[in-house]
């Protein structure tokens, strides 16, 4: 069960993937907001809460998209946290990296995850988590069969 404020934060944050046109699809759901990737292949963003965290994701049921994005960190010799801190530094970020994992999980999606830890002010993690979401898609969207006309 979500929160008053939580509501308000993801309502915030669904017209702010809405503005920015890099996702085909954005889809608030009472536990997140789910946003559809703008690729060939089936894949979708993802925010929600867990506990005293906020968790994105971006989660696809490709394996050929999963390792097309494995194959170029492998080729760049880039980790994920390198390449979203570059992302998160171009909108001015000023905290620590952010971890991303990388795993299938229990639904045998393949997924690459990072989390935020939640701030005690809503409008504070509002512009937090519409960063780290927009830094997310950015970063993913230029790898493997994500970037745009891949596959094509």
């Amino acid at each position: 069960m979500s929160t008053l404020l939580e509501e308000e934060t993801l309502r915030a944050l669904a017209s702010i993937a809405s503005a920015s046109g890099r996702f085909a699809s954005v889809a608030q759901r009472a536990s997140g907001l789910t946003c559809q990737a703008r690729c060939a292949a089936s894949a979708h963003y993802a925010l929600e809460r867990r506990g005293s965290e906020w968790v994105i994701r971006l989660a696809t049921p490709d394996r050929w998209l999963s390792e097309s994005i494995e194959s170029e960190l492998v080729e760049s010799r880039d980790s994920m946290e390198e390449l979203l801190l570059e992302e998160l530094k171009d909108r001015d970020w000023a905290e620590p990296p952010v971890a991303v994992k990388h795993f299938r999980d229990d639904l045998k999606q393949y997924v690459f995850e990072a989390a935020l830890m939640s701030s005690p002010s809503p409008a504070t993690d509002r512009t937090r988590l519409a960063t780290l979401f927009l830094s997310f898609e950015a970063m993913f969207a230029q790898l493997g069969d994500m970037a745009e006309g891949a596959g094509d």
